[in-house]
């Protein structure tokens, strides 16, 4: 009987490493095969925009995308180590006269019209600021606030990330004000400064003035005839609100002209900040960035399009040589910040594929499009893009297929 069980367990253990072996040698098979029909592989989708028209400039890069590519830059290798939803401060002890916000831009040179509201923006449905923290000691304040028609949209990089003790050593200091801010303790506060080289804000609408600007740390860091106060974040943080204690972000800036740097506008953050509770959320409004993984054996060079500003005109978003394996990211260089309707992607000199960017297909990470993978991603509305459900088992890596006459995308 023991002869029996060992025979047993010696045939079982046989058939287990065989199926490993299958199993190894099906995989080296499949990218065998793969590799063989390359040329077949990686070829167009058969659905190129006709409509799409390429002029002497689609080869530039988009400025706003070598802006938006450097922010993405900024996190590289860092991960998130919390996101947080902004809360419009109350304006204690002036909430009589100032509305709630978490944005304050002057409409005047000499920056004295602290009594008018409409120098004051807030969350609106659908429209709020977010902070997120990231591994590396950066952060960033992004998202959409609004003052009645004037949408404003941020996209602000802090950067440096000190304790107090670390902070004070510098020559910094923490500015005590409102009703929060004067009674908070600097030991428990977090320092930043704002990286003017990679922060933007987008205006639109009724607004004091119009499109991209700069945003620069106020006072300036480097004027030793000047505070230096950074952007500082923790209990009590909001310094003009009444909830003494509650975490908190304020921060003092500069708008600047794009190009020149010249100073045009004073402005500041002041907002509570409360742990994000949802983490990702549906694709909803339009798509702002995406990281995507070159799922494929071989080298390429990548060039992705998007159409300029709505219109029928290609702009070049990306165009670098992606890794086999490699992930590669995108942010869209419209003036609100998204890609539009979609991005359209050339692989070596040839059209390859399109993705739908404007939400009407609900993109997340796991979504493929040939060998293309989504891996994360953010839109206007929704935050971060939350796993794509495939709608079924069909074949998606390649255009045609062994068991179907042709996989076209949903």
């Amino acid at each position: 009987m023991k002869q029996l069980s060992k025979l047993f367990l010696l045939t079982m253990l046989l058939i287990f490493a065989s199926c490993e072996n299958e199993s190894t040698e099906d995989s080296e098979t499949l990218q065998q095969r793969e590799i063989f029909d390359e040329a077949k592989i990686i070829v167009s989708d058969g659905e190129e925009d006709k409509d799409l028209m390429f002029t002497s400039n689609s080869e530039t890069m988009n400025e706003n995308t070598i802006m938006n590519v450097a922010k993405a830059n900024i996190t590289n290798g860092a991960s998130v180590l919390q996101v947080y939803d902004a809360i419009d401060a109350d304006r204690d002890p002036y909430g009589s006269q100032q509305p709630n916000a978490n944005f304050w831009w002057s409409e005047t040179p000499e920056a004295d019209d602290y009594f008018n509201a409409s120098t004051y923006y807030a969350a609106a449905e659908g429209a709020n600021l977010q902070f997120t923290e990231y591994s590396n000691g950066t952060a960033s304040i992004t998202g959409t606030t609004i003052s009645g028609t004037c949408v404003v949209s941020v996209n602000v990089w802090l950067k440096d990330k000190k304790t107090w003790a670390e902070w004070s050593a510098l020559g910094g200091e923490h500015k005590k004000e409102g009703t929060a801010g004067n009674t908070s303790d600097e030991a428990q506060f977090n320092f930043y400064v704002i990286d003017s080289e990679n922060s933007t804000v987008t205006a639109s609408g009724d607004c004091p003035q119009t499109g991209t600007m700069g945003v620069e740390q106020r006072p300036d860091p480097n004027d030793m005839n000047t505070p230096n106060y950074g952007s500082h974040v923790g209990p009590g943080g909001a310094n003009y609100d009444s909830n003494i204690g509650e975490l908190g972000l304020s921060s003092w800036g500069w708008l600047t002209d794009i190009n020149t740097g010249e100073r045009l506008w004073k402005m500041d953050f002041n907002f509570r900040i409360v742990p994000n509770a949802d983490e990702c959320s549906d694709c909803e409004g339009k798509v702002t960035d995406l990281t995507l993984n070159w799922d494929w054996h071989n080298d390429y060079r990548v060039r992705v399009y998007q159409r300029y500003e709505n219109t029928c005109y290609a702009t070049k978003i990306f165009d670098q040589v992606v890794g086999a394996g490699e992930d590669f990211s995108l942010s869209g260089s419209n003036a609100n910040g998204t890609f539009g309707k979609y991005v359209y992607i050339y692989v070596g000199n040839c059209y390859y594929t399109k993705i739908k960017t404007n939400c009407y297909l609900n993109i997340g990470p796991g979504y493929t499009k040939g060998v293309l993978e989504v891996v994360s991603g953010h839109s206007t509305l929704g935050g971060e893009l939350c796993e794509y459900v495939q709608p079924d088992n069909h074949c998606y890596r390649h255009w045609s297929c062994r068991y179907r006459s042709s996989c076209r995308y949903y």
